[in-house]
């Protein structure tokens, strides 16, 4: 049974993680499709990475890509797993081979997990800004830009249902499928451990 004050440092990791890591992806997604930083996302995104990301480019020099954006998005997933297994059973499983091991494989699965449930926060967002306020703002424009890519291939097999575009549906679908099946490869290495 977990402590009152393990409990709430679980809610402070969650909550420091959820902002941290996002951003980090969010920041090498958005230079990948080279949209432009100049909007409120742009700016939080910056704002909230910029003291890990702009050092690690110093070492890691990324040609074509935003490789430090990437390498602080593991990180982040690295310690926020670390520490959620120190709250929750203590050190004991890193005392083993494989318990480092299975940390590092546990990231790489959690990092995706992450990007599944971020292209969701997108997809909705989309959704709700498609209704209300279509290419009026620059939060809507920039939106449409990370959501086309995952939308192009569904739309290109699909067609229309009534004049309506069920495609952002699909890939909801397809993102809860994919969230479902990476958490559990990666129970399945955190059993390991």
């Amino acid at each position: 049974m977990l402590t009152v004050i393990a409990k709430i440092l679980l809610i402070i990791l969650d909550a420091v993680y959820w902002i941290l890591a996002p951003a980090a992806l969010l920041r090498f997604y958005m230079q990948l499709l080279s949209v432009s930083f100049r909007n409120p996302i742009g700016q939080f995104v910056r704002a909230v990475t910029d003291w890990i990301i702009l050092p690690l480019r110093r070492v890691f020099k990324g040609v074509g890509y935003d490789w430090a954006s990437l390498i602080a998005a593991y990180l982040f997933e690295l310690l926020y797993i670390f520490l959620g297994t120190l709250i929750l059973v203590g050190i004991l499983p890193y005392t083993r081979p494989v318990g480092i091991a299975g940390l590092f494989i546990s990231a790489v699965f959690g990092m995706a997990v992450t990007v599944m449930a971020l292209m969701m926060v997108v997809l909705i967002a989309y959704i709700v800004l498609s209704w209300v306020a279509r290419g009026q703002t620059s939060v809507s424009d920039l939106l449409e830009a990370m959501v086309r890519p995952w939308l192009r291939p569904i739309r290109r097999y699909m067609p229309l249902v009534g004049g309506i575009d069920l495609s952002p549906i699909v890939l909801s679908v397809v993102l809860q499928i994919a969230i479902v099946i990476l958490k559990s490869a990666q129970a399945a290495v955190l059993g390991l451990l």
